[in-house]
């Protein structure tokens, strides 16, 4: 995989305060969670809201544009770990007007946590006799 470090110096990014989406080994983007929400449901059903500037929104879209429903990709917060999910869409995008800030869009991904049965929940066949003899 491409060094995250070393994309985020050359993006001007700060890991820690960035939800990174991961797709595949090195299509990666880094979102400032200064102005994000995210909610899970508990039908493990989950969405990020995004309130950008225009730049950032189009961004965010593009990349998004190219997944197709159901996917896996990883998502992590603050470097506190990568998650598994499916993509499931994105929002419309509402355009936010205030006379008190630049403009931003507020834009939402829809994901659904992906279930990952864990690498050590079973042991490699021994023997070639049988498949199935060595499941833990």
């Amino acid at each position: 995989m491409t060094g995250l470090k070393d994309i985020a110096i050359e993006n001007d990014v700060d890991l820690e305060n960035c939800v990174v989406f991961i797709r595949g080994k090195d299509d990666i983007l880094a979102v400032d969670i200064t102005n994000a929400g995210i909610r899970q449901r508990s039908d493990d059903t989950m969405g990020f809201t995004f309130s950008l500037p225009p730049k950032e929104t189009l961004k965010l879209e593009e990349y998004f544009n190219k997944f197709a429903t159901g996917e896996k990709f990883y998502y992590d917060i603050s470097q506190t770990g990568y998650r598994p999910v499916y993509y499931r869409g994105l929002s419309p995008i509402n355009k936010e007007v205030s006379a008190e800030y630049h403009p931003k869009f507020n834009i939402t991904l829809f994901a659904q946590k992906a279930i990952v049965e864990p690498e050590d929940s079973y042991f490699e066949p021994t023997c070639a006799c049988c498949e199935f003899c060595h499941i833990g």
